[in-house]
Order: structure tokens, then C-alpha cells, then sequence
């Protein structure tokens, strides 16, 4: 396990400004998201920039509470709380928006076949592929609007994933954001 001071020390050196991890419902995103707002804006030069990087966020963190493959009951009856690890970090050509979570490894080929084509195509597709799904309405299996990829893709100058097994057989997603100052 890692020792207190080396997780501290690894925030450092990513210039790591905020980390969550752990169980997160719809409530706890709301909790904090002034919170990260407001140090998203204070990091940024940009009010544009700023906009990106907490929208990219809210996905991010909206895409653990829905799609985790690990959850618990939150107090409401309703809620649920996806588990998983969402980070917003300063990076030299900009800003890095990474998340971590357990995922199903039934949805991994349809996921990855899906983010592989998000990533080949240009602002004009991203933006067409965006005005379809609007009009088209969640894909099966969505637990929201289906948007969330295709509105990060649109928002980021680059982004990249990898499904990392671990050793208790359960495989993780990671999804990283990069967005360019």
C-alpha cells in the first residue's frame, strides 16, 4: 500500500488541484461542485477554458455514478453511488480531467468500438454525431442522454482510455482529458 506522504507527494508532481475517490452519488457531486467551480476558474486564465474543463468534470464524475460497476446504496432510496476516482490536474500545455472506475467487461467492446470512433472523428463529425443523438434519443442500455462522450470528445483537444485488468479479475476504465490552454 502506499504510504500517506507518497500519494501526497504524486499529487504534487501532477499538480493535482482536486482529487475525489471513493463513493459518489448525484448528491455528493452537488456538494462539490461549486467547490471545483470555483478552483476550475481560479486555475484557468480563460472563462472558456474554465467551462470546458468543469463540464469535461461533471462527465467524468456523472459517468462514475452511473456506469461503475462497483456501487452501494446512498441514504436515499433513489441514489446510488457509483465508486471510482475522478481528478482535475494542471498539466505544461494545459489541463489533464482523468477518471478511474470499475467497469461491467460486458460493455467493454461496444464502449471501446464507440470511443474509438469519437476519437477518429473531426469537430464537424463530433458535431453531427452530436445533433443524430439528440434527435435519436439515448442508445440502449444509456442511463442519461447518451451525450456525455460525445460532449467531451467535442470540449477536449485530446482524450485516451485503457481498460487496465487487476488482479482480483475486475477490470478498470480509465478516461483522460486533455484540454489545451
Amino acid at each position: 500500500m502506499m504510504h500517506t506522504q507518497d500519494f501526497h507527494r504524486l499529487l504534487i508532481e501532477r499538480n493535482t488541484f482536486f482529487c475525489f475517490s471513493g463513493p459518489l452519488s448525484e448528491t455528493a457531486l452537488s456538494a462539490i461542485s461549486d467547490a471545483v467551480k470555483n478552483r476550475v476558474f481560479e486555475a484557468s486564465d480563460k472563462r472558456s477554458l474554465a467551462t470546458k474543463i468543469f463540464a469535461v468534470f461533471i462527465e467524468q464524475a456523472q459517468n462514475i455514478i452511473r456506469y461503475s460497476a462497483e456501487s452501494i446504496a446512498a441514504d436515499d432510496e433513489n441514489e446510488s453511488m457509483g465508486i471510482g476516482t475522478v481528478a482535475i490536474s494542471a498539466s505544461q500545455t494545459g489541463f489533464v480531467i482523468e477518471a478511474v472506475n470499475p467497469i461491467r467487461p460486458g460493455i467493454i467492446p461496444k464502449l471501446e468500438r464507440n470511443l474509438i470512433q469519437l476519437k477518429a472523428m473531426s469537430g464537424d463529425e463530433l458535431k453531427v454525431a452530436y445533433t443524430e443523438r439528440l434527435k435519436s434519443g439515448p442508445p440502449e442500455g444509456s442511463k442519461g442522454a447518451g451525450l456525455g462522450f460525445i460532449q467531451m470528445a467535442r470540449k477536449c483537444d485530446r482524450f485516451n482510455f485503457e481498460f487496465a485488468k487487476e488482479d482480483e479479475g475486475s477490470t478498470l476504465f480509465i478516461f483522460k482529458v486533455e484540454i489545451d490552454k
